[in-house]
């Protein structure tokens, strides 16, 4: 019973995100950056797959996408195999990947894998700056989330006395927590560091779902179930 209604949870969770999916946009180079057209990418998160065909320019769109963690397979005749884990695709955003290189096949068929690096701040919404649970854990101050997250992010500094963020041009008081979508009083989120998936701090230019906040917002996101089962494992 306990497994059914973890597994309907997390449907209800998947059936919510997929009504405000992301999409993956890139491009396909060879080792002396020439685009590669006709490649194959395909985007993979458990069951669920995604496919497209990167264009004459070597570009290519996957969408709509689940928002999640996927893992991306680039093939094409005569080059190496590229597979790059761990791409995170956000609900309602743009994810754009660096470029991706295919290297010409020659005696042995290599698979290549590497881990995408998730950008601290993306061109495409510049007033937000993402910390992932990789970056909280590999954080020397990661025992005291709030300091952290305003030694991480430029424009946000920590009271003295309390643990309220301050951002810049900002009024004391008008910033917000907000953990997994529902909004939390006071100056501390009360989440330790071990339980967070990922924090998204906006400095500016604010969803409209935070319409009612002036300053800025931290967003926090604990691990799911199936992360901390696979934490637990490792």
């Amino acid at each position: 019973m306990k497994w059914m209604s973890t597994l309907a949870l997390a449907g209800l969770c998947m059936a919510a995100t997929a009504q405000d999916p992301g999409e993956l946009h890139g491009k396909v180079m060879d080792e002396r950056g020439e685009p590669v057209p006709y490649a194959i990418v395909r985007a993979e998160q458990g069951s669920t797959i995604s496919g497209a065909q990167t264009n004459d320019e070597g570009r290519f769109v996957l969408r709509p996408l689940v928002a999640g963690t996927y893992e991306l397979t680039v093939q094409c005749i005569g080059y190496n195999t590229r597979v790059i884990t761990g791409v995170r695709v956000d609900p309602g955003l743009l994810t754009r990947l660096p470029d991706v290189v295919l290297n010409d096949m020659l005696d042995v068929v290599v698979v290549e894998r590497i881990k995408w690096e998730e950008p601290l701040i993306r061109p495409e919404d510049p007033s937000r700056m993402v910390i992932t649970s990789t970056q909280i854990k590999n954080n020397a101050i990661r025992k005291e989330p709030v300091r952290m997250i305003a030694s991480m992010t430029p424009g946000v500094t920590k009271a003295k006395d309390s643990d309220e963020l301050y951002f810049r041009g900002a009024r004391a008081g008008s910033m917000a927590y907000y953990v997994d979508g529902v909004k939390v009083t006071g100056s501390n989120p009360g989440v330790s560091s071990e339980a967070i998936s990922r924090v998204s701090v906006y400095t500016g230019g604010l969803p409209a779902k935070y319409g009612d906040v002036t300053g800025g917002v931290v967003a926090i996101e604990t691990k799911s179930y199936f992360e901390l089962y696979q934490q637990h494992k490792r």
